[in-house]
């Protein structure tokens, strides 16, 4: 379920060959960015979650954090970026 306490974290991640990939997570009912950046990383860190990503590394780059919410009929809305935190 979505609140209104909820982000969208995107976490980038190295391929052997070096490209950026980046991967979403959804954090629910945490009131601050910085509780849901932890969240997404204790998330990206699981070990079955690192096996489907095929092990690749976590990149120390940007951290791209949104804010989720509805509007009053009900579509989704993302907040612009937040400047990069790492």
């Amino acid at each position: 379920m979505v609140t209104g306490r909820s982000w969208l974290v995107g976490l980038g991640f190295r391929t052997p060959c070096g490209r950026l990939v980046r991967h979403f997570y959804v954090v629910d009912g945490m009131a601050r960015p910085e509780q849901a950046q932890e969240a997404a990383l204790e998330r990206a860190s699981d070990p079955g979650e690192r096996a489907v990503r095929g092990n690749l590394r976590l990149d120390d780059g940007c951290i791209e954090m949104r804010r989720m919410s509805r509007d009053l009929l009900g579509a989704w809305r993302l907040s612009v970026p937040s400047p990069c935190t790492a």
